[in-house]
């Protein structure tokens, strides 16, 4: 063969070997399932942690602290993947020319550089929007379907040394039985799978269970944000909270019902009020973020700014509170509030909270017609069941939401898919679309405003249908 000949040969070979490693790369960047990658960032003005998730289209989530969060296009999450998996410039930007072949050098090197500067801005500790700060183009907001829930709540049993008389969790569950701890880690193992980077204990009481802190500790190993919800009474115990705390727990809420104990323990049933502060104190005094959260009812909504008053003078900054749960025995519960009594007390709090300097919270969801968030001030609200958040029941059954009782499968015996993209899950995250499908009243279907409020909460809209539906059979 002439020498022209091998070297035509062997420019073809090297053509085939460059040929298959940029198809390799192009492989390598298109993610085979949801992938999340954890960063933690500690300085002297705090921590920060960052979540990415990688989409299975290429697409990707920079989630900040567990709620504030950033949509990549591909380019940027290809870079963002590169930037957290320490990848040095020269060579992210061989696999970026790689993989976006025709792009412009200069083109890809900007949006790297971008990407960079966006990292480094939500990593700096820091109370003001950091998704406004990125610099990142981004859609109107819920206009992007979630590709996997940002949350999961673990009601690791339904036990509890409460007794509230308004307990969204229905009585009968109490004696569910509760998995194991081994059980438990493979529950937060299959969430990080599923790209799930936030959970949070709840129950019943989770600090009824011996092994909560070994649960809490699994979590932070994978690199998840990990909270408690708690009644606060065994938090009063400082070494119960030490333990916490050295494993890696990042904020609990506690329920506090009344500024005054005996209010307090009426409504809980139960004599806890004494133990319900001293842990709002030992977890404050622990350096553990730390806030509260009380139901509005009839029983306290007159008394609702002292409460304000009375978790300032605890040392608390930040506080939320919500109206009636409409499900178990909040369900029908005579001590709900009326709409306009809720938008008088909830103007109060807010107002309060403004003249305290404090960070008011509010949770609950209404249809935006009757109370709008927004023009209340207090900020978006609207229901995130089986979207950005669900539920996992003592036994591994998956809802979508800890309120919502009805069970979409099990997060260890059924797959993800099936649970994910099943009948009630879809319905309900497709009820702005489909609002029919979902169950909205007609005046919601062509509402301006359901894009942002959802239709409400869907269990108070069940229980007011099934209040119609009793009258309409009684004849009344």
């Amino acid at each position: 063969m002439s020498d022209s000949g091998l070297l035509a040969r062997f420019a073809g070979g090297v053509r085939d070997d460059l040929g298959r490693l940029g198809a390799r790369l192009g492989a390598l960047s298109k993610p085979r399932g949801v992938t999340l990658r954890h960063r933690l960032i500690e300085t002297s003005e705090g921590r920060v942690r960052l979540h990415l998730r990688m989409h299975t289209d290429g697409t990707g989530l920079l989630i900040v602290n567990g709620t504030d969060t950033l949509h990549l296009a591909p380019l940027h999450a290809e870079a963002a993947a590169l930037a957290f998996d320490g990848v040095p410039r020269d060579r992210a930007m061989v696999h970026l020319r790689t993989v976006y072949q025709g792009a412009r050098d200069f083109a890809l090197e900007a949006e790297y550089e971008r990407i960079e500067a966006a990292i480094a801005t939500v990593s700096r500790p820091s109370d003001r929007c950091v998704v406004c700060e990125a610099g990142i183009p981004q859609p109107e907001p819920l206009c992007i379907r979630a590709q996997a829930p940002l949350k999961a709540d673990l009601a690791l049993s339904y036990a509890c040394d409460n007794d509230c008389a308004h307990c969204y969790n229905e009585p009968r569950r109490r004696g569910m039985q509760s998995f194991s701890t081994d059980r438990w880690r493979e529950v937060l193992d299959r969430l990080w799978q599923i790209g799930v980077p936030y959970v949070i204990f709840t129950g019943g009481e989770p600090t009824l269970r011996e092994d909560l802190p070994e649960l809490v500790a699994h979590a932070e190993s994978l690199g998840m944000i990990c909270g408690l919800n708690s009644n606060g009474r065994r938090l009063s115990d400082p070494t119960l909270v030490d333990a916490l705390v050295q494993a890696g727990l990042d904020h609990v809420q506690i329920t506090l019902a009344s500024q005054r104990p005996e209010l307090h323990d009426a409504i809980v049933r139960a004599d806890a009020w004494e133990e319900t502060v001293a842990g709002i104190r030992t977890c404050l005094d622990r350096g553990l973020h730390a806030i509260t959260n009380t139901t509005l009812i009839e029983e306290n909504a007159s008394e609702a700014a002292e409460i304000v008053d009375f978790l300032h003078g605890l040392g608390l900054r930040t506080f939320a509170m919500n109206g009636m749960i409409h499900s178990g025995c909040g369900a029908s519960n005579p001590s709900a509030l009326e709409v306009g009594r809720l938008r008088e007390v909830l103007a109060q709090v807010r107002d309060r909270a403004e003249e305290c300097g404090m960070r008011f919270i509010w949770y609950t969801v209404t249809r935006h017609c009757e109370l709008s968030p927004l023009q209340m001030g207090v900020g978006l609200r609207f229901c995130n069941a089986g979207e950005y958040s669900i539920c996992i029941e003592p036994n591994g059954d998956v809802l979508p939401c800890q309120s919502y009782y009805e069970p979409a499968g099990n997060i260890l015996r059924d797959r993800w898919r099936r649970i994910w993209e099943g009948e009630l899950l879809s319905r309900i995250r497709n009820r702005r679309e489909h609002p029919d499908e979902g169950g909205l009243p007609q005046e919601c279907h062509d509402c301006p405003q359901l894009r942002l409020c959802g239709g409400g909460c869907p269990l108070e809209r069940r229980e007011k249908n099934e209040v119609m539906s009793r009258c309409l059979k009684s004849g009344r």
